[in-house]
């Protein structure tokens, strides 16, 4: 094992990082926890392509940057840590050039390019109002008419949703489970409805409910006919949970940042509360938490580089990470003691957001299925 990153990969991390506090951070900080429009969240994404953030993962050949998971998965920590908001929406692109990697050329040509130079912004509608986490059970429809198709259903908790110029739809074409779900692009001027949804946090970018009431689309937009859907998002869903962790890494880590800098200047009894022991042990608790997250990650994310089926490793990273995160940012607030609930240090801002990940690409009670079904040979769903 090789922990050391190599003179390039660091030289791009702290290149990127100058970039993100200089541009990014001002711009996201403006919008005060309320929605991007999505020409100014375009500006953003235009200007993180540069670094291979939101055409990292795509080929060259296919006009993306090829980056490893290990370089991407640096980068994108850097990002979530000064806004896991825009973090979202560059994992979007990322997940749906990934699909559109493997689309019949025409599809390909047609989105696949607008995509990576960020002049087109993807979706990929999985979850429904009934149906969560077994993908499964999914009630959205596609019924072949003649020379096309009509996508009939609802999506929610679309990430990019309101944004999307198309959907990667996950529709239902026969009731044979999961050989009748195939992947369907839907484009917006076919007809689809999309409405975003307040949350906790993390709403400066675009999580929406979509609408498709007898959406008309051309069978040459069937991206992955019935049988091979559900196999392609569980290849997808293994890739993007590492990325996923590294969004919860990135929240975790500045609430680290925010809890040192506090600590030395705030003062009682007669000395900086980092002198105290407790806060000393707090600190500590969270710092190795922190790295433990971000290495289990990493081990993740070098088994998919390798070409090594990571489902196992994966889904003990994500849980593992997204539940640290929660707890390091509520010992954020303890450091910031009455501080840390107000509006006027950011630590409770980023107690809000850890939780929302804890869901995102499967939550942690489906996260241990996976890893038991790993460690026993049985499914338990």
């Amino acid at each position: 094992m090789d922990f050391q990153i190599s003179d390039e990969q660091q030289m791009a991390v702290d290149s990127f990082r100058r970039f993100l506090e200089d541009e990014i951070r001002p711009a996201v900080a403006a919008h005060d926890d309320t929605f991007i429009p999505k020409d100014e969240m375009q500006k953003l994404l235009k200007q993180l392509l540069q670094f291979g953030l939101g055409n990292g993962l795509a080929a060259e050949e296919d006009g993306g940057m090829g980056l490893d998971p290990i370089t991407l998965g640096l980068l994108f920590e850097e990002l979530a840590r000064v806004s896991p908001d825009v973090a979202i929406v560059v994992l979007i692109q990322e997940e749906t050039g990934l699909l559109l990697s493997a689309a019949p050329e025409a599809l390909k040509e047609k989105y696949l390019g607008p995509l990576l130079e960020g002049d087109k912004f993807g979706s990929i509608g999985i979850s429904e109002p009934a149906v969560g986490s077994n993908i499964a059970d999914i009630k959205c429809r596609a019924k072949l008419d003649g020379d096309d198709y009509l996508i009939t259903g609802e999506k929610q908790w679309i990430s990019g949703g309101h944004y999307s110029d198309f959907n990667i739809c996950v529709a239902r074409e026969n009731d044979d489970g999961a050989a009748g779900i195939g992947l369907y692009l839907v484009d917006r001027e076919h007809g689809y409805d999309s409405q975003n949804i307040p949350k906790l946090a993390l709403n400066r970018q675009s999580t929406a409910q979509l609408f498709f009431d007898n959406v008309r689309i051309p069978q040459e937009h069937v991206l992955f006919p019935a049988g091979q859907g559900l196999k392609r998002l569980m290849t997808l869903l293994e890739g993007s949970r590492p990325l996923v962790g590294l969004m919860a890494v990135g929240i975790a880590q500045a609430a680290l940042d925010y809890s040192i800098e506090y600590a030395k200047e705030r003062v009682q009894h007669g000395k900086p509360i980092a002198a105290h022991q407790l806060i000393q042990a707090r600190v500590a608790e969270m710092a190795v938490k922190t790295e433990a997250s971000r290495l289990m990650l990493f081990k993740a994310l070098d088994q998919i580089g390798r070409g090594i089926r990571s489902d196992f490793q994966s889904g003990m990273a994500k849980y593992f990470a997204t539940e640290a995160a929660c707890e390091i940012t509520r010992h954020a607030m303890a450091i910031h003691g009455g501080n840390g609930v107000t509006t006027e240090f950011p630590v409770e801002e980023l107690y809000r957001m850890a939780p929302i990940l804890t869901v995102t690409e499967g939550t942690p009670e489906m996260q241990k299925l996976i890893i038991g079904r790993s460690l026993l040979g049985m499914p338990a769903f």
